[in-house]
């Protein structure tokens, strides 16, 4: 397959803050610390952000948790791969992440990114995100030192390149930016084209080059990066979902009162629901703005939208299931019988 990787940054960021001995001692001494450091990708005012803030805004004035919550936007911390490293290993306390992200620590994670396998109606999807059968997949992570605190809708992907991408041969022979999941290079690939995994920071620069031609993302997302300014169409396809897993340090975790945790539990509950509102909302300012900007919206049709269906879905799920054996099969199971309900 051709798929190209770039390797992330070193964790310079992360070891700056001290943090380098073993994770459990070093976690549970932090629980004591009263700071609770929370690191995303994305710039400040964008959902993820504003649903970060909401955590800080709801534990700091809680009543049974003296914490102090440090937000660090945009990366400031390292990419996201070393963000969710410092997670696992007790150097940040919290990250708000796409699932992609955790594909190469947990293979099965790849399912979030299965391309028009999801719900395009946000209620029904965020219904699926508290059920058994997402609940008993993210309860996967506490082997990976990980505390799964939630899923957090982020929107659903458009694509958005220089050319209108409405057939496979639309497709053929155009290199596209991925998040470092295989399921995403792989669906790129029964798409026609070459995916090459670039760091989130570097993607403006690698297409305004034209090292990358297409990318994915919700419109809030690619209004925010500001990919409108160097691609000039997006495409309406919501082919598939940004979930964003809000992860804590297991021994951190485990090391706080039951009060602490019950109000930091609240308090990503509250930003759960500023993301989803601001998500929405932003999505169609940005969907707005880029009209108003001379980017050219298309809406695929009904038959567009099933060809590429057909052919991202069916090769990404057989890879899937011959990637992970019965284990992935079950998750696909437990997951297409949740969606028919």
């Amino acid at each position: 397959m051709p798929y190209t990787t770039r390797q992330p940054a070193p964790l310079a960021a992360i070891l700056a803050l001290g943090f380098v001995a073993g994770f459990g001692n070093a976690a549970q001494a932090q629980a004591t610390d009263g700071i609770l450091k929370i690191a995303h990708a994305v710039p400040v005012g964008d959902p993820r952000d504003l649903g970060a803030q909401k955590i800080k805004e709801v534990l700091e004035a809680s009543g049974s948790c003296d914490m102090t919550v440090q937000i660090y936007p945009a990366g400031q911390l390292g990419s996201p791969e070393d963000i969710n490293e410092g997670v696992q290993f007790g150097a940040i306390e919290m990250s708000i992440l796409p699932a992609a992200y955790l594909v190469n620590t947990e293979p099965l994670f790849g399912v979030f990114d299965f391309p028009y396998f999801w719900p395009t109606d946000v209620e029904r999807l965020r219904e699926v995100h508290d059920g058994p059968a997402l609940q008993d997949l993210v309860g996967r992570l506490q082997a990976h030192n990980y505390m799964a605190l939630s899923i957090w809708y982020n929107g659903h992907k458009v694509w958005t390149a220089n050319r209108p991408l409405r057939t496979l041969d639309d497709f053929r022979g155009l290199t596209a930016r991925v998040m470092p999941s295989p399921i995403l290079a792989e669906q790129d690939v029964a798409l026609g084209m070459t995916p090459v995994t670039i760091p989130f920071s570097e993607a403006y620069s690698a297409m305004q080059s034209g090292a990358v031609d297409a990318q994915e993302n919700p419109p809030a997302i690619t209004y925010n990066m500001k990919f409108h300014e160097i691609q000039s169409h997006v495409m309406l396809s919501n082919h598939g979902t940004m979930d964003q897993m809000v992860l804590a340090n297991q021994p951190w975790w485990e090391g706080l009162t039951a009060e602490c945790r019950a109000a930091i539990e609240e308090a990503v509950a509250a930003g759960r629901q500023t993301i989803l509102e601001a998500t929405l909302a932003q999505d169609r300012k940005a969907l707005e703005a880029f009209a108003a900007e001379g980017v050219t919206i298309i809406e695929l049709t009904d038959e567009e939208i099933e060809i590429q269906r057909e052919a991202a879905l069916t090769h990404v799920r057989d890879f899937y299931h011959g990637r992970l054996g019965d284990p992935g099969r079950q998750i696909v199971v437990a997951i297409a019988a949740a969606l028919a309900t």
